[in-house]
C-alpha cells in the first residue's frame, strides 16, 4: 500500500456523496481516486463536484483496481454482496453501507469472502461515531446504568428511500434500508444477541405505496427479546415529515442512559406564544461529524492500526434481524431470529 489509502467510491447517490466529500476534502491519509457508478450523469456530476478525474461505468472494475486499496460501497443494497465481495477477494478493504445485503444467503458469501481476504470489512454503522451514542456506550462499559436488560431505539426519516427500496421484492424494506442502524443499536449497546421478534407494520403515511408494492410499510414497531433475559424495541417511520429523529434509551439495573434529540443544536426561541427549538432535516447534518470519523476509521483499519468498530459479523446478525422482523410482519406472530 501506498503512504496514502487510495480510496474508489462505488454509487454516486446521496450515502456516496457523503463519503466522497469527505474523503475529497480531507481524511487525513488517504485520497478518492475513483467514482463507479453505471449511471453516467450522476458519476460525472459528483465526480465534477469531488474533482475526481478517474470515473467507471462498472463497480466491479473499481473493486478490483490495483490502483485502489479500499472501497466505499454505497450503491443500491442488491448490488452489495457482488462488490464487495470481488473487493475482498481482490484484497481491498471494504467500508459497506447499511444493510449488509438483500439476503442472508449473499451476506453469508461477504462474510466468506471477508474471511478469506487480506482486506477487511468495516460495516458503516455511523451511530458507533456518533459522539452522542458513543458516550452512551461508554457509560454502559463503565457500569453506570449496572445491567443493560433495557434498549429502546428510534429511527425515522423524512424522506423515502429510492422507488427500488420501497419493493420488498428487491428490497427488505424499511426496517433494513432505515433501521438498520436501530439494529445495530440495540446489539452493540445491550450486548445481548437478538433472540425472537414480534413486529406490526402499518402503511400509515403512504398506502398508495402499499397498493403498488404489496408489503411496504412505512411505520414499524418491534419488540424484542435478547439473549440473557435483555429486552428492547425499536421502532421507525419513513417518511416522517418533521425531520431526521435517531434516539435510544438504555434502561439498566441501576440507572438509564439516554443520547439523540430531534432538535438541531442547542438554539432554543423563546416567545410569548410559545418555544420553538429548530428541527434537524437530514441525516446528512445530523451525523456529518460521525461521517467524518467513520472514514477516518476505515483508512486506520486500512492500515492495520485499528481493528474495525462494527465488522462483517455485526452486519450479517443485523440483517438477520431485519429478515426476522418481515417474517414477522407477514405471519402476524413472534419469528426466531435463528444464527
Amino acid at each position: 500500500m501506498t503512504d496514502l489509502v487510495r480510496v474508489a467510491l462505488i454509487g454516486a447517490g446521496r450515502a456516496g456523496l457523503v463519503h466522497g466529500r469527505n474523503f475529497s476534502t480531507g481524511v487525513p491519509g488517504a485520497r478518492l481516486v475513483a467514482i463507479a457508478d453505471p449511471v453516467a450523469e450522476a458519476r460525472q456530476r459528483v465526480a465534477a463536484e469531488l474533482g475526481c478525474r478517474r470515473t467507471l461505468a462498472d463497480p466491479l472494475d473499481a473493486a478490483t483496481d490495483d490502483g485502489v486499496d479500499a472501497v466505499v460501497v454505497a450503491s443500491p443494497t442488491f448490488t452489495h454482496a457482488a462488490v464487495a465481495v470481488a473487493a475482498l477477494q481482490a484484497g481491498k478493504h471494504v467500508l459497506c453501507e447499511k444493510p449488509l445485503a438483500s439476503s442472508l444467503e449473499e451476506a453469508e458469501r461477504i462474510q466468506a469472502a471477508a474471511d478469506g481476504s487480506s482486506g477487511t470489512l468495516m460495516m458503516g454503522f455511523m451511530r458507533r461515531f456518533d459522539a452522542g451514542f458513543a458516550r452512551v456506550a461508554e457509560r454502559i462499559a463503565a457500569g453506570d446504568v449496572g445491567d443493560p436488560v433495557f434498549v429502546r431505539s428510534t429511527g425515522r426519516g423524512p424522506g423515502l428511500p429510492p422507488e427500488w427500496a420501497n419493493d420488498p421484492r428487491r428490497s427488505a424494506g424499511l426496517i433494513a434500508e432505515v433501521n438498520s442502524h436501530d439494529l445495530d443499536t440495540v446489539r452493540w449497546l445491550s450486548t445481548r444477541e437478538f433472540e425472537r421478534v414480534y413486529a406490526a407494520g402499518r402503511a400509515a403515511k403512504r398506502p398508495d405505496l402499499a397498493a403498488r408494492y404489496p408489503g411496504f410499510v412505512d411505520l414499524v414497531a418491534v419488540t424484542c427479546e435478547l439473549s440473557e433475559g435483555g429486552l428492547a424495541q425499536v421502532d421507525g417511520a419513513c417518511p416522517a415529515d418533521y425531520g431526521y429523529d435517531a434516539r435510544v434509551e438504555v434502561y439498566g439495573t441501576e440507572g438509564v442512559v439516554m443520547a439523540g434529540d430531534p432538535r438541531a443544536g442547542t438554539a432554543l426561541l423563546v416567545r410569548a406564544d410559545g418555544a420553538v427549538a429548530d428541527p434537524v432535516r437530514s441525516w446528512r447534518e445530523l451525523f456529518a461529524d460521525a461521517y467524518r470519523a467513520e472514514d477516518a476509521h476505515l483508512v486506520r483499519v486500512a492500515r492495520g492500526e485499528e481493528a474495525p468498530r462494527a465488522g462483517v459479523g455485526d452486519g450479517v446478525a443485523a440483517l438477520r434481524a431485519a429478515l426476522a422482523v418481515n417474517r414477522s410482519l407477514r405471519e402476524g406472530q413472534p419469528v426466531q431470529v435463528t444464527g
